[in-house]
């Protein structure tokens, strides 16, 4: 049986209650979005668990939401940059990703090319972000600010993870896989954090 307590699991189990908890009181689109991503991304490990245990493909699982990841991080941060124009370079990405997304139907090894893409595009998004941020007069109180929060997490998540899941089909055993899942936990850790602190400001 999958473990609750499981440390990446459970620190993702975290983080989509308190997104929830903090979206039914506030109900922004940022965290409709971020909630939604979260209590995604715990239903998907947990159910890729499950399947592992019986013994069944779950392969399926994560193609589809590697799909859904996409398209929920690019409209959490549609609600956060202004400019957008910039948003073409994500929309080129995900022309990019699609194809490739497509062509795991035909060969699997296509599937770790389309998570780079979906993670480059993180980067990018983050990129975006930080600039405005940057250039606008909320850098002085940015520590306050949920969406600084986030983008850190995913920062510390999916950037790194963009070599890991190059030389996924090259290793041959699990022995950096609690790297991965190191990511995991921190991440979480971070957007719990400013869920909880951002909340602070009202």
């Amino acid at each position: 049986m999958v473990d609750l307590f499981d440390i990446p699991l459970f620190s993702q189990l975290l983080v989509a209650f308190l997104s929830f908890y903090f979206f039914l009181k506030k109900k922004t689109k940022f965290l409709k979005g971020i909630a939604l991503l979260m209590l995604m991304n715990f239903l998907v490990d947990f159910a890729g668990g499950y399947l592992s245990e019986l013994g069944v493909r779950n392969f399926l699982v994560y193609q589809y939401s590697t799909l859904l990841e996409y398209f929920l991080i690019l409209y959490i941060y549609k609600q956060l940059i202004k400019d957008k124009r910039y948003l073409n370079i994500s929309y080129l990405l995900l022309i990019v990703f699609l194809i490739l997304w497509i062509m795991v139907f035909y060969d699997r090894t296509y599937f770790y090319k389309a998570v780079i893409v979906s993670f480059l595009n993180v980067g990018v998004l983050i990129f975006l972000f930080l600039r405005e941020l940057l250039l606008s007069d909320e850098i002085i109180n940015y520590k306050k600010l949920l969406p600084f929060w986030v983008s850190v997490g995913f920062m510390v998540y999916y950037l790194p993870s963009i070599p890991f899941f190059s030389i996924w089909i090259y290793m041959k055993n699990k022995d950096l896989y609690p790297i991965l899942e190191s990511l995991i936990v921190t991440m979480n850790l971070i957007i719990s954090f400013g869920l909880i602190w951002s909340s602070k400001r009202e």
